[in-house]
């Protein structure tokens, strides 16, 4: 993506993060990898929302069905979420826990509406370790111009 070697994980329940990572350009040895959690997030929103109360508040490692990765190819890891309960969803904590990301650059972005990405980026620094993370970007709608501005940072 833009000349870099781009690997894009992200974890979307309802659609709407994986639309926006769709519209990425990516490029010829760039990756998507959904994460997919191996107990599945119920169908309901409020349900949802009851489970991951939960599990933000007791702090829980969520189960991944594809969470260790080869990623080593890759110069820079997106990170792609919705906001739940102002921060990233347990399930990318997981991702970052079962991956050596030591001396790899973490862009983090999210799908909101209203909530800022700035606890979420906090999360992913406490647990990303030996990796540097940068400044988190929000999107509300897609703009490559804006994603190239941020990507340069």
């Amino acid at each position: 993506m833009f000349g870099k070697k781009t690997a894009v994980i992200y974890f979307s329940r309802s659609g709407v993060t994986r639309s926006l990572v769709e519209k990425f350009p990516l490029e010829e040895g760039d990756r998507t990898i959904e994460l997919i959690p191996s107990d599945p997030y119920p169908k309901s929103y409020f349900k949802t929302l009851a489970r991951a109360k939960v599990e933000i508040e007791g702090n829980a490692d969520v189960g991944l069905e594809n969470g260790k990765q080869d990623l080593g190819l890759y110069n820079r890891i997106l990170i792609g979420f919705p906001i739940w309960f102002w921060t990233c969803p347990k399930i990318i904590k997981s991702f970052l826990t079962e991956n050596d990301l030591r001396g790899m650059t973490i862009y983090p972005f999210c799908t909101s509406g209203g909530i800022d990405i700035t606890e979420a980026v906090d999360e992913i620094k406490r647990n990303a370790d030996g990796a540097t993370v940068k400044k988190g970007m929000r999107f509300r709608k897609y703009s490559e111009e804006a994603l190239k501005k941020w990507l340069e940072q």
